[in-house]
């Protein structure tokens, strides 16, 4: 504010001075301080006219002197509101735009820059290049996009990833049109870009602290709560080296959850089911594939998923699927990750 009101005033005496310059003749004072001297006498000439006054202002502001001055004279009802809309539109330096992103982080967008990619006006509204508002958007996007990856670090110590769409990523058209009417409203502003999608945090993993972590490289599966490690078993997933058995990768949330359940295969030629299995506790995530216990196996975890594994869902041990059972609900996220 302080630098404004700054600006302001050496504004108004630059202008004051460009008058009394071209109002009065010029005088010098003589060396032994006797009284001055009239060196010459052109008398009063005419004041600067307001397209100077607009140039000067705008060379002051650092801002190139592209405005159209008829245009705003035009617009404006008196020669005072001219002369203010012109100082206003000429120091578009002096705002500026901070974004708050979804990470924490501020980028702050200066007013020499914005001044930059203003190319003129339309009577009292400056125009702005529209390609340079979009490519400056597109370097956001490019530096705080998710760029289809999550990463987080797991309970058993090592940094894991997973292939999504899902994140936070800045609208590109959405975001150029807010920019360039907070440029065209010459106010400075702070917010969040415009976002096409939008996730449960800023921080990685963008889904939240809370999910289930089903881990098919090491056949373990982990349970966080806000962040905490608070469960976790060995598991049989589904059979791979059956492409149709495999349990697929991906970022999921639990459907519903229930008790007392009889799975069902498909049909088979014979016109049953190709096989048909009593859980206890049955909790889906993606179609027919979910996490329940298996009183059918004896052993969980190791190797057992090569070849003799489920077709797709989670097995896990009668009282591990008792205790996840309590954990959970509808809407719990499910991160099944290599």
């Amino acid at each position: 504010m302080k630098k404004s009101v700054f600006r302001s005033v050496i504004i108004a005496l630059s202008v004051s001075a460009m008058v009394s310059v071209n109002a009065y003749a010029d005088t010098a004072v003589s060396s032994d301080n006797s009284a001055a001297a009239t060196v010459s006498q052109v008398g009063p000439t005419a004041a600067p006219s307001y397209e100077e006054m607009m140039s000067y202002i705008a060379s002051i502001n650092g801002v190139n002197s592209n405005m159209d001055m008829s245009s705003i004279n035009a617009a404006a009802t008196s020669p005072a509101e001219a002369m203010a809309t012109g100082q206003k539109m000429s120091s578009v330096n002096g705002m500026s735009v901070t974004y708050q992103m979804a990470t924490g982080e501020t980028v702050v967008l200066d007013g020499m820059t914005i001044a930059s990619w203003v190319t003129g006006n339309e009577g009292n509204v400056v125009t702005v290049d529209q390609n340079q508002v979009a490519a400056y958007v597109q370097g956001l996007k490019g530096m705080f996009d998710a760029n289809g990856v999550q990463t987080w670090n797991s309970a058993d110590g090592t940094a894991k990833s997973l292939a999504t769409s899902y994140g936070y990523y800045i609208d590109l058209a959405g975001e150029t049109a807010a920019l360039m009417a907070n440029i065209q409203s010459l106010q400075s502003v702070v917010r969040p870009p415009v976002y096409a999608a939008t996730a449960a945090q800023g921080a990685m993993p963008q889904w939240g602290n809370t999910f289930v972590e089903v881990d098919i490289s090491s056949q373990h599966a982990y349970y966080y709560q806000d962040g905490i490690c608070v469960w976790e078993s060995p598991i049989v997933s589904g059979t791979a080296t059956n492409p149709e058995r495999a349990t697929p990768t991906g970022l999921f949330t639990v459907n519903y959850k229930t008790t007392d359940r009889v799975l069902r295969g498909p049909i088979g030629k014979n016109g049953k089911p190709t096989y048909e299995s009593h859980v206890d506790y049955w909790m889906p995530f993606n179609g027919g594939i979910g996490l329940h216990d298996a009183n059918w196996r004896s052993a969980f975890g190791g190797n057992i998923y090569v070849s003799n594994g489920s077709h797709g869902c989670i097995n896990l041990p009668h009282d591990r699927a008792q205790a996840l059972y309590g954990l959970i609900d509808k809407g719990t996220v499910v991160v099944v990750c290599e």
